[in-house]
């Protein structure tokens, strides 16, 4: 809990304008929001660039801030959003020319292949099994950076999980 006392200390101190403030906080937690990214979309370049949006549309709303939630919470929120719209408007040609999804006699079963099969799931099965796995967040909290309830994210991370089993035990089959 000191971390939050601490990031709501440098949050006001942030919100009267000093810098020095958001800059720590940035440094606190700019590789969770990139984490999220990364995640997210399957690229470097492409979680760099929407993390650091994200990061830069944090600093300027942060008056709007209120603290009804953690601010980490509050930056996940953030960085979903901005990832969100980044796939729904389409991943880059970069990305799709040297990132493509690998077919079944490309799979050898290791840990990229994971990583592919997360990126291909439904962006909202995606994001609940990003940052309840891989973040360590529990429902409430991916509810509320969500915009959901707790029943609706148990039901989306069950059939996240689903998904990723059906599609890791097709590529397996395949790969045989």
């Amino acid at each position: 809990m000191a971390v939050e006392v601490e990031d709501a200390y440098l949050v006001a101190r942030a919100q009267e304008g000093h810098l020095d403030a958001f800059e720590q906080l940035l440094h606190r937690h700019n590789l969770a929001a990139y984490r999220v990214a990364l995640r997210m979309l399957g690229d470097d370049e492409d979680a760099q660039e929407v993390a650091r949006e994200a990061l830069v549309l944090a600093w300027r709303t942060l008056s709007q801030f209120t603290g009804n939630t953690s601010f980490v919470i509050w930056l996940y929120t953030i960085v979903t959003r901005a990832t969100l719209d980044r796939l729904a408007r389409g991943r880059s040609e970069r990305t799709a020319q040297s990132h493509p999804m690998p077919t079944a006699d490309e799979v050898a079963g290791g840990p990229s292949d994971i990583a592919s099969a997360i990126t291909a799931l439904p962006p909202a099965q995606r994001i609940v099994l990003v940052l309840h796995h891989f973040e360590g967040l529990p429902y409430t909290d991916v509810a509320t950076i969500t915009g959901s309830t707790v029943p609706d994210t148990r039901r989306l991370l069950f059939r996240a999980r689903r998904t990723l089993a059906a599609t890791l035990g097709q590529w397996e089959v395949a790969a045989q």
